[in-house]
């Protein structure tokens, strides 16, 4: 059994009613005219046997291990590779999962200009990240060159016009946003027998706070501020164009998200998430599904303790919930509660068991997600967030030993 194979019948034992199910009876009954993907009824009784052989097959398998990923900061895979000849984790520890993701062509030059014709002062030292996104290495000394957390910089939180906001540089969706060699490398990931997963987190919320600044982002829409609708659902559309290429491509895992959690709750009401953020997700799956050609499942993302929203996550389509943080959830009490509708990603502490535990311990939580798993839980093993400069080698090797001796 292949990773990928795995994977599959792992994903194929959970039925969720709008998410798992759904991408594996419809998978192919999906136009691949790019002009609108609309579903051809005849297309797709023909065509799910034939392009769903690989996940219809897995569907009588039962998983033979949990899944593993595992994703680093630059002196981690420095550390890797003076271990193990990479700097890719994937390789080193023969993970279970590749990523991948569309192009975007950005011209930062551009935005740095349009900013300085706006009067819009850039700090010393800012960085011009794609799409507008500025960003300030902190002051302090950074172990090893990890500049993981940068400090951010709001360079709309002036703009007071969509006359203003409409001048910037923005990407030209129809022609600076494609493809690429997305399908080749989808289709080179398989050949390896590995799954494909595509980062599409900071799908709406963040990528707009990012630029305008979450105080005044959620203050334009407790006001009805037309700027910040209009940033919401300029990265909405930006995801949806994502997603139509994704889906297109035979991507099996795409990654969504945006945190709307902190250690103690949601950020936000549920009836705000539910009025300005609930129906723009969904629109970026709804887009997914409109459009997939192969069996496609949707992670979502969010740290800290999203309970509230994890109901109505499911109902729009979501397949996977990461990072489940121990720090704040129950993991078994979410775990118990959501297992026939969700597959769990994350689970391992790098705010505690990481950097702070020991290899016994690390051990230990290991031990834990297969428990879990062995009870008919979906579980992907991983750090629940990127490893940082202080988690020690012992307990990294203990992580990817422990979960390769597992078995279901």
């Amino acid at each position: 059994m292949t990773p990928l194979e795995n994977f599959r019948a792992m994903m194929s034992r959970v039925s969720s009613g709008n998410g798992i199910s759904n991408s594996i009876s419809n998978s192919n009954g999906i136009s691949n005219d790019a002009s609108n993907g609309v579903n051809n009824g005849n297309s797709a009784s023909a065509g799910i046997s034939a392009s769903n052989s690989a996940g219809a097959a897995s569907q009588w398998m039962a998983p033979q291990w949990m899944p593993l990923d595992i994703t680093v900061t630059p002196p981690i895979a420095g550390l890797i590779e003076a271990r193990l000849g990479t700097r890719d984790p994937a390789l080193a520890f023969d993970l279970d999962f590749r990523y991948c993701g569309p192009c975007l062509a950005d011209d930062t030059a551009r935005w740095r200009d349009t900013f300085a014709a706006q009067a819009i002062a850039l700090p010393p030292g800012a960085e011009i990240h794609p799409i507008g996104e500025v960003l300030i290495r902190p002051g302090q000394a950074s172990p090893d060159g990890a500049w993981h957390l940068r400090e951010k910089f709001y360079p709309l939180a002036g703009i007071t016009s969509l006359e203003q906001l409409r001048a910037l540089p923005w990407p030209d969706l129809d022609t600076d946003l494609g493809a690429g060699t997305l399908a080749e490398d989808v289709a080179a990931i398989h050949a390896a027998g590995k799954v494909a997963v595509c980062h599409m987190e900071m799908t709406v919320f963040e990528s707009a706070w990012y630029r305008r600044g979450m105080d005044t982002l959620c203050a334009d829409m407790i006001e009805g501020n037309e700027i910040g609708a209009w940033l919401l659902d300029w990265f909405t559309e930006y995801s949806v164009r994502r997603a139509k290429l994704v889906a297109q491509a035979g991507v099996d895992v795409v990654g969504l998200g945006d945190d709307i959690g902190t250690q103690r709750g949601m950020m936000m009401s549920l009836p705000f998430w539910r009025e300005h953020l609930k129906p723009r997700l969904k629109r970026v799956i709804d887009t997914l599904r409109a459009h997939q050609r192969a069996p496609l499942w949707v992670r979502y993302h969010s740290d800290g303790d999203i309970r509230p929203a994890i109901p109505e996550l499911v109902e729009i389509g979501v397949d996977i919930l990461n990072p489940v943080q121990p720090e704040c959830l129950p993991v078994p009490e979410v775990v118990a509660e959501h297992k026939n509708r969700l597959v769990f990603w994350g689970m391992v502490g790098t705010q505690t068991t990481m950097p702070f535990g020991t290899p016994a311990g690390v051990r230990a939580v290991v031990a834990e997600c297969a428990a879990l798993a062995r009870a008919g839980a979906g579980i992907i093993v991983a750090p629940t967030h990127v490893l940082e400069p202080d988690v020690p080698w012992e307990n990294i090797i203990a992580l990817a030993d422990a979960t390769r001796a597992e078995r279901l």
